[in-house]
């Protein structure tokens, strides 16, 4: 058996000086050279950080020295060398030995300058050229000029011969006498068949190139050789655009091609289906508000620009509260920016930041902000209006409801064990193990009840299930859960307004299903109200709805929409719900759902959340009869 252990040894060796640091880079690059990518571990990350270290002790052009005599096989190395100085970059990518396919996977992955260093091979397949010429690399090689590898091989040919002629005369004269003189006859036309003799020394070395003008050949080398490779160049591309032109492309389009022969702006060969609009940006001012770096790509579509200027003629102006904020240099909550300028960056963005101060003195020096896209007209646009239009949804809400079927048959085993224990059924049971199983299976029994919650959510979603019918006084089931979090919250000092009208208020919902969707709401507010903020309710009447207002805590109105609704919201609804495992924005979609069915919206509308109900048609009728309590519980 033969165990590897040179890189281990080579690890293990000190390194003084920078002549050891040279030689131990070549030994790393020779054993890292030829490690497939698949069968790196972590010994072979060890040397790759000891390479690191090594770098740091030698120059670039020490560096590159060594990587220039130390030809491999490793994508590994050539990304990791990419990212040093431009000669040890170049140096790695000239010596590297990759095929076609490793070219295509680290290409993308190589800064800028080390992207411009791969076009200079020459070895480059087709599909690496067009890669290439995606990202901007046009000018390669020049095409090779014509008998330049013949010459090479002859010159090698002729060296050998003379190699075999020395070796072979420098026997003892004495081993063999010498042939007697053959007269010759002169030579006119063609040479005669020479006689059958030992073979020469020669012989066996294929013939040069004829070599008819010698002289001039030599001086065409220069400006020759170019001339011929120039007009090489020319064929290959005039061939290229024939060929565009026979597949159907016209004069003006083909000279906007970029065909990675010639640099033809702006790369129009492939069309690019373009980058994906960001949804968040990261930004920083300067104290002037004036944007000095920007996290996107590239980004000098956001440098320069006045954040916080408020003249709405402006290509990027901000809401006055924004700029309010700015010069009273406070912490920016869902301030509203809207950008003139690339389609990535352009429309309406949502910016909140704090500002920065200086450690020595306290002064301003700018704002770090996040940028992200509103999704209030997205979130408008969820609540349907035809069922049909959710019809191909229905095979993934299946998927989902067995899902979840699949996941209740273990849970309530273990809920059922867990209750076994607890209830000593199979014999005496310390209580310690008692304990234990008693929290089991109330972990269990909130877990089924988070499956509960989300299958109601598919459903809805899905238009699969719909809302029972009914009648319901929005004003007795508000105030009745009013009421209940009422203690809650003055045990924690937040002031509550309340705007409820006296009169009943008859809405389209039965009174269990919008007792329901308000206490989801109400739940994740009262959960996320801070102590000491104040908090308004306000319900009140229209023509053909209902409107019940509710102000957001700070918690959750410096959220944007996506992260408002979204499962992993923070802030949970503590124990005022079922669905609390699964955050406070599960709770706020489920409700936005519940809404929805009844034929309402649920939206947010700045720092406050806006609940539309559906009044019933005969609204003095059902108010009469909610006086008279006809409907029962408010139903």
């Amino acid at each position: 058996m033969i165990f590897d252990d040179r890189l281990e040894t080579v690890l293990r060796t000190n390194v003084a000086g920078k002549a050891a640091a040279r030689t131990q880079l070549r030994q790393l690059v020779d054993l890292l050279g030829v490690v497939p990518v698949a069968n790196w571990n972590a010994r072979h990350a060890a040397a790759l950080q000891r390479v690191e270290a090594l770098e740091s002790q030698l120059s670039d052009e020490e560096c590159a020295a060594v990587l220039r005599a130390a030809p491999h096989r490793s994508p590994m190395l050539v990304y990791h060398f990419a990212q040093g100085g431009p000669r040890t970059a170049s140096a790695a990518i000239s010596s590297a030995r990759l095929t076609d396919e490793d070219w295509l996977a680290l290409i993308p992955r190589l800064p800028t300058q080390a992207r411009g260093f791969v076009r200079h091979r020459s070895d480059l397949g087709e599909p690496v050229r067009t890669l290439l010429t995606r990202h901007g690399i046009n000018d390669f090689l020049l095409p090779e000029p014509q008998g330049s590898e013949p010459k090479r091989m002859n010159a090698t040919a002729h060296a050998a011969a003379r190699a075999v002629l020395e070796q072979q005369t420098a026997v003892a004269p004495e081993a063999a006498p010498a042939p007697p003189a053959v007269p010759l006859e002169p030579v006119t036309a063609r040479a005669p068949e020479p006689a059958e003799q030992t073979p020469h020394p020669l012989a066996a070395i294929p013939p040069a190139s004829a070599p008819e003008q010698t002289d001039s050949a030599d001086s065409d080398d220069g400006i020759g050789a170019i001339v011929r490779r120039i007009e090489a160049f020319r064929r290959k591309r005039d061939a290229r655009d024939a060929d565009l032109q026979t597949q159907g492309v016209n004069a003006a389009t083909l000279r906007d091609v970029s065909d990675g022969i010639a640099p033809r702006l702006p790369f129009a060969d492939e069309r690019d289906p373009g980058r994906p609009a960001p949804v968040w940006v990261d930004l920083r001012t300067d104290a002037d508000g004036v944007a000095v770096h920007a996290a996107i790509d590239p980004p000098g579509m956001l440098v320069g620009a006045r954040v916080f200027c408020a003249d709405q003629e402006a290509p990027v102006h901000c809401s006055t509260a924004m700029a309010q904020a700015f010069r009273q240099r406070q912490p920016v909550c869902a301030g509203q920016l809207h950008i003139e300028g690339a389609p990535v960056i352009s429309g309406h963005w949502q910016a909140d930041g704090t500002p920065l101060f200086a450690a020595d003195g306290g002064r301003f020096t700018g704002y770090l902000l996040r940028l992200r896209r509103p999704l209030a007209a997205v979130f408008a646009s969820d609540a349907p209006s035809e069922p049909l239009a959710a019809a191909p949804q229905s095979n993934e809400a299946d998927r989902m409801r067995q899902l979840l079927h699949e996941l209740r048959t273990p849970i309530n085993a273990i809920q059922g064990f867990a209750e076994m224990i607890q209830s000593q059924a199979l014999g005496t049971t310390p209580h310690q193990y008692r304990a234990m199983a008693a929290s089991i299976a109330a972990d269990a029994a909130q877990i089924l009840a988070g499956f509960e919650e989300v299958e109601r959510l598919v459903k809805l979603e899905s238009h699969v299930l719909m809302l029972e019918p009914g009648e319901a006084d929005a004003t007795a089931v508000i105030t009745r859960l009013v009421d209940q979090f009422t203690p809650v919250l003055a045990a924690r000092n937040v002031r509550l307004s309340l705007n409820l009208t006296g009169d009943p208020l008859p809405v389209a919902m039965a009174a269990d299903e919008l007792e329901r969707a308000s206490w989801r709401v109400l739940s994740v507010i009262a959960a996320s109200v801070a102590p000491g903020e104040r908090l308004t309710i306000a319900l009140q009447p229209d023509e053909a709805q209902a409107q019940l207002m509710l102000s957001l805590p700070a918690a959750l109105y410096r959220l944007d929409d996506a992260t408002l609704f979204a499962p992993d919201a923070s802030g949970t609804a503590g124990s005022f719900a079922a669905s609390a495992m699964l955050g406070s924005g599960f709770a706020l979609r489920l409700a936005r759902a519940e809404v929805s069915a009844a034929g309402g919206t649920l939206l947010r509308d700045g720092e406050r959340l806006l609940i539309t109900l559906p009044a019933v048609a005969d609204k003095a009728g059902s108010a009469a009869r909610f006086k008279t309590g006809q409907f029962a519980a408010g139903a």
